[in-house]
């Protein structure tokens, strides 16, 4: 009699390429995420590092010899990896600046190793594009030639197609484990203090590029309207010097008791933040899609936003938050004063940020479509 035997099926040997804290960005956040998932029990998984840890973020994506010297030690660390592992199919993370550039590199060299590559742009289609130079898009559209397939974070990345005509646009936006922020949820449904000022929070790098001089000029409008607000900004700048500007707008506004800046937080610091705001606030000029909207989602969060990148997609108008145009405070200065004074506004948009939270944007439904992706890449099937 022939015996029969379980045969486990062969895994699809998978290279990812990105960052980890610290420093601890949205990439990094999405990064740890995505392996802290069951995708690396569906697929035979390697991760290497390509963004160098020891830097800060504020200094990444510079002309500096250091940066040029952690680059090249990125490139050989990926090349070594992608020799020793050899996937079938090398998922690459990027963004704009020298960090696109450094990741163009890793796409030949795993294309030239025989590796399908699936390309994962981490920012807006504005700062990586519409806003550069001719030869830098004519350069973009040779990259995008070479790969695969690309995961776009946001919907203004579908034209991408139009750009690039015959690449393979996957739309998959990012995701994080939502079991950490249950508990938070319910502290926001509970009945409110109106003896306590409305609390804000912005939660992520400061300075102008992501809109915290407006929020502060926002802050000066709300107090000279006498209506009880307290602003909470927690995270370190985006660009060297920026943290210190924004102390001495906050000293020469007079804004001391209304608005405080706080270092970075993280784990139980981060989350007590969360549970002890009303309001979440995110005035940028460019996103990708950032995780800390969904994090304040998650928790149950009004959301106060630019109209920018990826930020549409969380943001229902009116449903689970409020839509605003980057660089203008009266219209920030609007939006949150329209939530401090309704709160039960704020109630049922907090319950349809938690909704649409669950729905769109858990790791484990994001991971079953990353699957997807890569069977897709390695079929030659294209589905935008």
């Amino acid at each position: 009699m022939k015996l029969e035997r379980n045969i486990s099926p062969i895994k699809l040997r998978v290279l990812i390429s990105g960052a980890l804290p610290p420093p601890m960005g949205g990439v990094g956040f999405y990064y740890q995420t995505l392996l802290n998932s069951t995708l690396p029990e569906q697929v035979d998984l390697n991760f290497v590092q390509t963004s160098s840890q020891k830097r800060e973020l504020s200094i990444t994506g510079k002309a500096t010899l250091s940066n040029l010297i952690a680059a090249i030690m990125d490139c050989w660390r990926f090349t070594k990896a992608v020799v020793v592992f050899r996937p079938k199919l090398t998922h690459i993370s990027t963004a704009f600046g020298l960090s696109f550039v450094k990741h163009t590199y890793c796409v030949c060299i795993a294309r030239l190793l025989g590796s399908r590559v699936l390309l994962h742009l981490h920012c807006s289609l504005s700062v990586l594009y519409y806003e550069k130079s001719k030869w830098w898009k004519q350069f973009f559209r040779w990259v995008i030639k070479q790969t695969n397939g690309i995961v776009v974070l946001s919907k203004e990345w579908m034209q991408l197609s139009s750009i690039v005509p015959g690449c393979h646009v996957y739309f998959l936006p990012n995701a994080i484990n939502l079991d950490q922020y249950r508990n938070i949820v319910d502290t926001h449904f509970e009945a409110v203090n109106f003896q306590q000022p409305c609390k804000v929070l912005y939660l992520g790098f400061m300075g102008k590029a992501k809109g915290s001089f407006d929020l502060l000029a926002a802050a000066d409008i709300i107090r000279s309207q006498q209506i009880r607000m307290d602003f909470n900004l927690v995270g370190d700048e985006l660009t060297p010097g920026e943290l210190k500007l924004l102390h001495q707008k906050v000293q020469e506004s007079k804004l001391e008791d209304v608005v405080r800046i706080h270092l970075p937080a993280y784990g139980v610091d981060k989350l007590n933040f969360l549970r002890d705001a009303d309001i979440f606030v995110y005035p940028s000029y460019h996103e990708g899609m950032p995780m800390a909207v969904i994090e304040a989602m998650a928790c149950g969060l009004p959301i106060v936003a630019t109209r920018v990148g990826g930020l549409p997609d969380l943001i229902q108008d009116g449903i689970n938050g409020i839509l605003v145009e980057s660089g203008v405070p009266e219209q920030l200065a609007f939006a949150l004063s329209k939530l401090a004074n309704a709160y039960e506004l704020r109630d049922s948009m907090g319950k349809a940020s938690y909704q649409l939270a669950r729905e769109e944007y858990d790791i484990e439904n994001h991971v079953t479509e990353l699957v997807r992706i890569y069977n897709m890449i390695l079929s030659n099937v294209s589905v935008t």
